[in-house]
């Protein structure tokens, strides 16, 4: 029988540990293992950040099981400890790589040095991955170099997953959940669609790069069949943890959500942008909360105005503070995002953003909720916006950021937040100490649960 491994691939260079409260599961690696074991095909998956896993010791994995493939997802930050992984790896074997990230990144990986194939996929990896193991392709590569092929799994191709509402994970794949979040409760993390209808410049999902993928929505039932089924493998669990950004995207959907949440005793933690918080009322968000919903997770990135409207985020400070007020006059907790060091972003508008930051915290505390902040130094993810950007402004090697992106040495004490930590040069007006100044004040605002 044929074997396939899969690997959650590592974002750090040695051991480590990472705070539960930063880790996600690898879903869309859950969702590709449950299909090829409809198949009847071997599969193991490993979870390089979950388990702690090093480069070298994933290459011994290899070694020790021989799988005649071996799946691997790639991320800006992770891009030469993949490439080393597959480098490193003297096992006879097939690599796939996958990962949103391909479609800018697949030129660099044509340059590995490895005696082993590889087929690089950008799109939907679960039905096109059955026919790679099975020799038995329908379409050919949008590109290749050899033992190399590049794949684009669009909405014109007979791979492409037009109903994500039949997807069923096999919960059992993931060697760590459920977990314990923030409250200190046993959390479950679920999505419930594919692709970005926003266009954040730094985000690689951004939808206008990636217009060919589309974006699809799981069906209320589909949603409220998968909490059943994880209601009856772990009866313990207590929290419910919706990982994609679309789940409260409009007025309808706020409304599905209370429609799924109502039929459980679930607490439960969403994304959502700030416009649909904006538009709608008071009693969708009171409902949420009398149906579960504890926290809401929200991209506020930045307090300038010029830099808000730069990065393609709502940029009205009024509308991101009368969004954030009525959240917590309904109840609700929320964590925001901030990113600090955008490209030429000065002191003025780093203070901006604190002073931003200090009024919801305000807010939050007016109304006896939690507000808690998640700042990072901005890094440019390779073949966005803002990283075009540099690259022409610079003249620089677009590569660089791939063997440069390391973990920040100067944020490093912050443990509880070490997956958002890495440094890939300063891009801000201001000098590191700055920088590293505004991040920590920022996360300084956080209070205790």
């Amino acid at each position: 029988m044929k074997k396939v491994m899969l690997i959650n691939s590592p974002l750090f260079e040695g051991a480590h540990e990472l705070n539960t409260e930063d880790y996600l599961p690898p879903l869309g690696l859950g969702v590709v293992a449950t299909a090829i074991m409809k198949h009847g095909i071997q599969v193991e998956l490993i979870d390089a950040i979950a388990e702690g896993k090093t480069v070298s010791e994933l290459i011994a994995a290899i070694a020790a099981a021989q799988p005649a493939f071996v799946g691997i997802n790639i991320f800006t930050t992770n891009f030469r400890y993949v490439k080393e992984v597959v480098e490193r790896t003297e096992t006879k074997t097939s690599f796939i790589i996958g990962g949103i990230s391909t479609r800018s990144l697949h030129a660099e990986i044509f340059k590995w040095r490895t005696d082993n194939s590889v087929d690089i996929i950008y799109g939907d990896g679960e039905f096109i991955i059955i026919d790679i193991v099975n020799s038995s392709l329908r379409e050919k590569p949008v590109e290749q170099k050899g033992a190399m092929r590049y794949f684009v799994v669009s909405k014109a191709s007979q791979y492409y997953a037009k109903d994500i509402s039949q997807e069923i994970i096999e919960r059992g794949l993931f060697k760590k959940e459920p977990y314990a979040n923030c409250y200190g409760r046993q959390e479950v993390s679920i999505y419930t669609s594919r692709g970005c209808m926003y266009n954040c410049a730094y985000c690689v999902a951004a939808s206008k790069s990636n217009s060919q993928l589309g974006v699809r929505i799981k069906n209320t039932d589909s949603v409220i069949s998968e909490l059943k089924r994880i209601q009856l493998l772990y009866p313990s669990v207590e929290y419910i943890r919706i990982l994609d950004d679309l789940f409260l995207r409009n007025g309808e959907s706020f409304t599905n959500a209370n429609t799924i949440f109502e039929k459980f005793s679930y607490f439960w933690r969403a994304m959502c942008h700030i416009r649909p918080l904006y538009s709608v009322d008071i009693r969708s968000l009171i409902n949420l909360r009398s149906n579960g919903c504890k926290e809401l997770f929200v991209g506020i990135e930045s307090g300038s105005k010029h830099i808000l409207t730069k990065i393609h985020k709502e940029s009205d400070k009024d509308v991101i503070l009368e969004a954030t007020e009525k959240v917590f006059q309904a109840g609700l907790n929320l964590k925001g995002y901030f990113i600090c060091g955008f490209p030429d972003e000065g002191i003025d508008d780093l203070e901006d953003t604190f002073c931003l930051a200090e009024k919801i915290k305000s807010q939050a505390d007016r109304h006896h909720v939690k507000f808690r902040t998640s700042t990072f130094q901005f890094r440019p993810y390779y073949g966005t916006e803002l990283h075009k950007e540099i690259i022409e402004r610079t003249k620089a090697d677009p590569s660089k950021i791939l063997f440069e992106m390391k973990e920040s040495k100067g944020l490093l004490d912050d443990n509880s937040r070490k997956s958002f930590n890495f440094d890939c040069g300063n891009y801000a007006s201001v000098d590191n100490a700055v920088l590293q100044y505004y991040i920590r004040r920022l996360n300084g605002l956080n209070g205790t649960l």
